[in-house]
């Protein structure tokens, strides 16, 4: 049988901020059945960058005593806490490739201007909450204001800055566009006008712009119009699209990771 998703070192899904392992819905068991070794980082979706990448440093670390190395394939703010352990924290011995997919790499100013705009007060009150509900989904100790504060362009900017990338390790990066909002579900909806004021074209949270990293983007797009929001590129609601298949376009990303050698 034909394995085009074999690649030569493992996969480990690196999922963002409020989302975990089964956020990548039908992908996962896509890949493998084309070939691919797939793992999870299984780390804290709600916390800064730096206590992100720790946790994950010590998930790469351990499945590359077994691998060698292994390819990292990140979401969101994956991609920076990705970026945070290979460049500060020793982890370039055992990572070949970074795929970044919808990462804010250059922040989200949309985010910047509602910190600027709620009280701190207000600030503390919603992370209590936010705080208590993702401590019931299993986030030990949760630190959702650190998490967004990460996200800001201003913060993005500072990151980019110290943490440069890796000689040896391949950076390439993908993004999508949601058209229209209210195709994106409640949510996506809600915030996508907001940060088309802001920050213009965007997946429903992230610019179009911020996502570009590396070598080689991918744009996923939509032939009927709608758009692909944040959560559909990681095909976290199960949902078919039309005139975008995300199985197929992860196969596709992975299948080339493997003619590069990765």
């Amino acid at each position: 049988m034909e394995q085009p998703c074999r690649t030569k070192y493992p996969i480990l899904l690196v999922h963002g901020v409020f989302y975990r392992e089964d956020y990548w819905g039908r992908i996962p068991e896509a890949l493998r059945k084309k070939g691919a070794v797939v793992h999870h980082s299984g780390h804290q979706a709600t916390a800064a960058v730096a206590d992100s990448g720790a946790e994950l440093a010590r998930r790469i670390r351990e499945l590359a005593e077994e691998a060698g190395k292994v390819n990292l394939l990140a979401h969101s703010k994956g991609g920076l806490d990705s970026r945070w352990a290979i460049s500060r924290l020793g982890m370039v011995p055992y990572v070949t490739s970074l795929t970044t997919i919808n990462t804010p790499h250059r922040g989200c100013l949309f985010v910047d201007r509602l910190l600027e705009r709620i009280p701190k007060p207000a600030q503390r009150a919603i992370t209590t909450g936010y705080s208590a509900t993702l401590r019931q989904m299993g986030e030990h100790p949760p630190d959702f204001l650190a998490a967004v504060e990460d996200l800001t362009a201003g913060a993005c900017a500072r990151f980019n800055q110290e943490v440069p990338d890796a000689p040896g390790v391949f950076y390439q990066s993908a993004g999508s566009r949601l058209e229209r909002g209210g195709d994106g579900g409640f949510a996506m909806g809600l915030s996508h006008p907001f940060v088309m004021h802001f920050d213009g074209a965007n997946d429903g949270l992230v610019a179009e712009t911020s996502f570009p990293w590396g070598e080689r983007y991918t744009l996923f797009t939509a032939a009927d119009g709608r758009g692909i929001s944040h959560e559909d590129v990681i095909d976290m609601n199960r949902r078919d699209i039309p005139g975008f298949d995300v199985q197929e376009a992860f196969e596709t990303l992975v299948s080339r990771m493997r003619e590069d050698g990765f």
